[in-house]
């Protein structure tokens, strides 16, 4: 009995220290491109993204956003008229943000959130593309292409939440910029750096309510 007894007291402050986070779900789209610039046209590579947040409340505006998503980069180039050449790279990615947040005095139960952080990925798979006189589709070969599967960057972007009653929504948009050379053994100077700008809507709701 006294070791249960010590073992509710110990649990009171972590319990109430946990009330402090909130957790959810994350799914959007993203708009990716690598860093280096090529005689081709280039638009963006569309992909998606979803997984898990958590949020943490540290005071009254700032807090602390964690994040463990999968997320589709890659790059898409229109060579010429009818060809094309497209890279799909499947992360999964742990981005970690602080957050300012503050009410919009004029929007009730609306709260505006500024972010800044870093972000580290996997890479998990990828595939080629490439459509034209062949059309052509094939895993992408790491070995072959002596590719890094880590990637680091900064990130900043901002989300408007919705207060509901037991959570809130948010609509989410983030740019991150990759820091790392993905493919080095392309025959250039080049880096081979990812840029993407994310844009989802999330759903966080605190725990214990």
């Amino acid at each position: 009995m006294k070791k249960l007894i010590l073992c509710l007291f110990i649990s009171i402050p972590i319990v109430a220290q946990a009330q402090l986070w909130s957790i959810g779900a994350k799914a959007g789209t993203t708009f990716s491109n690598y860093k280096t610039k090529t005689p081709w046209k280039e638009v963006s590579n569309m992909g998606f993204t979803f997984g898990a947040i958590a949020f943490k409340q540290v005071n009254s505006n700032i807090g602390l956003q964690l994040e463990l998503q999968y997320t589709q980069k890659g790059y898409y180039h229109k060579v010429c008229d009818g060809i094309t050449d497209q890279l799909e790279a499947n992360y999964l990615e742990v981005p970690i943000m602080l957050d300012y947040g503050f009410i919009i005095p004029a929007l009730d139960n609306f709260k505006a959130h500024l972010t800044v952080g870093i972000y580290t990925a996997y890479w998990i798979s990828g595939k080629y593309k490439m459509e034209g006189f062949d059309q052509a589709s094939e895993d992408f070969d790491f070995e072959k292409s002596e590719a890094s599967r880590f990637d680091i960057g900064p990130n900043a972007g901002g989300r408007i939440e919705y207060i509901l009653r037991n959570g809130s929504v948010s609509l989410d948009f983030r740019y991150e910029m990759g820091l790392l050379d993905l493919q080095k053994k392309l025959n250039d100077d080049t880096r081979n750096n990812n840029r993407a700008w994310i844009i989802g809507i999330s759903y966080l709701k605190p725990i214990g309510n």
